[in-house]
């Protein structure tokens, strides 16, 4: 019976994660969550927005304005979320103006001249690699492939711009310019394309009434739709003209003849002339498809090997736990309760510390905090990262998932103080400080991540970067830190101040016992044992990382968060069994000192990861300059310490119910 529950719940959990994996990629079209079509009407006004100037080369993001461009009036802001002020988006009001369906071959949007300031921030633009990121009707714009837009205008006509979503041509954002031979220029004349659809009807719930069968939903379709659609796509042909674009109409100025034209070329005290044109283009592209470019998942093969890889080793893994549960220890327990006549009793090994293995650890307070906090930010991953996988939380909503991350952390601030609360009464036995131990649960970690963003937001407020917090934002979090988490943390503790200790199977000595086999090299030392199993874990996560990396440090979309979910899960999973594993081994040498070793087998992972972020950083990345590294460094430091404290705090409480129950089940006297 208990073989076949075990092989039930191992099939339900492949074909749970495998769910999770396949949730975004079950439909063609991606119809994303949280987002809904606004139908536009001939002659309406469109919003153009603009989002903080960003490069693949450097994290550092500048706000748009802070480049010699032109004006907004009022530039104004648009309401941004928690989360959205943290990724160190600032969404703008763009100069651009659009009617729909209004054809504009020209428009004039100002002259500017280039002073010594303009130019030195827009030759350090250049050289940086720094991308505009326009929005329009939550879709950023795309720059076309040249190439490709060539094709698209022999075959469709001059006016035709490219109607695809093939994302190997789609680039997000336009160059703010570039630099040749001749120094550096401004693209100060851009050619939008918006890609339109007609609307498409929606099914609409009129009201409820009872029925034979009991509650009947009362739907219809809107089909008064006539002259109504949606945007499906943005995108954007950027070129750099010395002249005046409104001198060249007349003699037919042509955006596929660009490279034809000299360069508008900037130095301090140059005019540029900045414009654009508009066209409306009708598209096969429906709305639930116009995602697609920006959410594809890459590399899609490879996170199906190492998923697959993944479940593999879990799977043997489990199947080393089970044997050393059923036939070790099982076998041991067995030889332990035999009686005197049947065969000769041997303490040896795991048995022998039996008076000991319960003795409080050192630094028990210590101990039990990162385990609070540790399973606080575990439930609040796996809980995002849940809804996240199965389509709960949009992902094209900017900051929703920051945002979601950050209420869910702090009300979870209850189980957290809970869990840090009953571990420290079960390992000292005593209720006696349980309030210091809820107040260190709820300032470690987030005292930590707070620290490290003052530092960043000082060091980026200094270099006018977009990322640095503002003050409201930053208090906030401070005032829902201060007055949500902790409070909660009490609430948490206070209730597992009531609950007695557990009741241990063994009693525990007075005198401890002096640990007689210590290790003669390194490699049977447990410290050895203890950080060679976060290798293994690690090896799940490792395809993973550099998609992730590349998603926050390169700015793209990442939407493979069924393949994070499931990887998340296994590697947790991969952590709890070497835990076990290393756990047994130290006891069968016996050495009663496993509280912290279980802890650091699954937080060990972290060292990995820290290492592996490391070697992206130098090998991988190509960020340049100081500052950068100095953000990826920091932002590094707080993802590896929320691995290390997660998994090391899942780890100990699975090897602590792992003692109790090889423990409870053999006669101690």
């Amino acid at each position: 019976m208990v073989r076949r529950a075990g092989a039930a719940a191992m099939a339900a959990l492949v074909v749970g994660l495998c769910a999770a994996a396949l949730a975004p990629l079950g439909c063609e079209a991606y119809v994303v969550p949280g987002s809904f079509p606004r139908d536009y009407t001939l002659g309406q006004d469109l919003e153009v927005h603009v989002n903080a100037v960003y490069s693949n080369v450097t994290v550092v993001t500048y706000d748009y304005y802070s480049y010699p461009f032109c004006e907004h009036e009022g530039k104004a802001r648009v309401d941004e979320s928690l989360g959205e002020w943290f990724l160190g988006g600032r969404i703008r009001g763009a100069p651009f103006s659009f009617t729909f369906l209004k054809r504009e071959e020209y428009t004039q949007l100002c002259s500017r001249e280039i002073g010594k300031k303009g130019y030195s921030r827009l030759k350090n633009g250049v050289d940086k690699q720094y991308r505009v990121r326009l929005i329009l009707d939550n879709l950023p714009v795309t720059r076309l492939s040249v190439d490709k837009f060539f094709e698209m205008i022999k075959e469709y006509g001059k006016s035709a711009i490219l109607d695809t979503v093939d994302e190997s041509f789609s680039y997000i954002g336009y160059a703010i310019g570039g630099k040749d031979e001749g120094g550096y220029y401004v693209n100060n004349h851009l050619t939008f394309s918006v890609l339109y659809n007609d609307a498409e009807p929606q099914t609409m719930t009129k009201g409820f009434y009872m029925g034979e069968g009991g509650v009947n939903v009362e739907q219809t379709k809107d089909d008064d739709k006539t002259d109504k659609y949606n945007i499906v796509g943005f995108q954007v042909l950027p070129c750099s003209v010395e002249s005046d674009v409104a001198k060249l109409w007349p003699k037919g100025f042509d955006p596929q003849e660009c490279g034809s034209y000299k360069k508008q070329y900037v130095k301090p005290g140059t005019t540029v002339n900045y414009s654009y044109s508009v066209y409306f283009e009708k598209s096969e592209v429906t709305w639930s498809q116009r995602w697609e470019p920006f959410l594809h998942v890459r590399g899609k093969p490879m996170h199906w090997y190492s998923f697959l890889d993944s479940l593999l080793i879990i799977m043997l893994l489990a199947i080393l736990v089970a044997g050393i549960l059923m036939r070790t220890v099982r076998g041991d327990i067995a030889r332990y309760e035999q009686g005197p006549g049947e065969i000769e009793r041997e303490d040896t090994g795991w048995k022998l510390i039996s008076g000991d293995v319960f003795r409080v650890p050192p630094s028990p307070g210590s101990l039990v905090t990162y385990i609070g906090a540790g399973v606080q930010v575990s439930a609040c991953l796996f809980i995002s990262l849940a809804f996240m996988a199965f389509g709960l939380i949009s992902p094209v909503k900017r900051g929703a998932l920051m945002t979601w991350i950050l209420v869910t952390y702090f009300l979870l601030a209850v189980f957290g103080g809970y869990v840090g609360v009953k571990f420290h009464i079960d390992i000292t036995r005593s209720r006696d400080g349980w309030r210091l131990i809820a107040l260190r649960v709820s300032l470690f970690l987030g005292g930590i991540v707070i620290s490290i963003l003052t530092l960043l937001n000082i060091v980026l407020g200094a270099a006018k970067s977009t990322q640095g917090i503002p003050f409201l934002p930053m208090f906030l979090l401070f005032l829902m830190w201060v007055g949500l988490s902790i409070p909660l943390t009490f609430v948490g503790g206070y209730f597992a101040s009531k609950k007695e200790p557990v009741k241990y199977p063994v009693r525990t000595n007075q005198i401890p016992r002096e640990i007689v086999n210590k290790p003669t090299s390194v490699i049977a030392h447990p410290m050895f044992i203890v950080f060679l199993s976060g290798l293994l874990p690690f090896g799940v996560m490792y395809v993973d990382l550099y998609f992730i990396f590349s998603a926050m440090f390169e700015h793209l979309y990442y939407y493979a968060f069924g393949f994070l979910f499931g990887m998340t899960f296994i590697t947790a999973i991969a952590c709890i069994e070497m835990s076990i594993v290393s756990t047994y081994m130290i006891l069968c040498i016996e050495d009663y000192r496993w509280w912290w070793r279980s802890f650091y087998a699954g937080g060990s992972v972290a060292l990995y990861f820290a290492l592996y972020g490391l070697s992206y950083l130098i090998f991988d990345s190509g960020l340049e300059g100081s500052l950068s590294k100095f953000v990826f460094i920091c932002y590094l430091a707080i993802m590896s310490t929320i691995v290390y404290v997660s998994m090391g705090a899942l780890s100990f409480a699975v090897s602590y119910v792992f003692v109790r129950k090889i423990y409870g089940a053999i006669k101690a006297d």
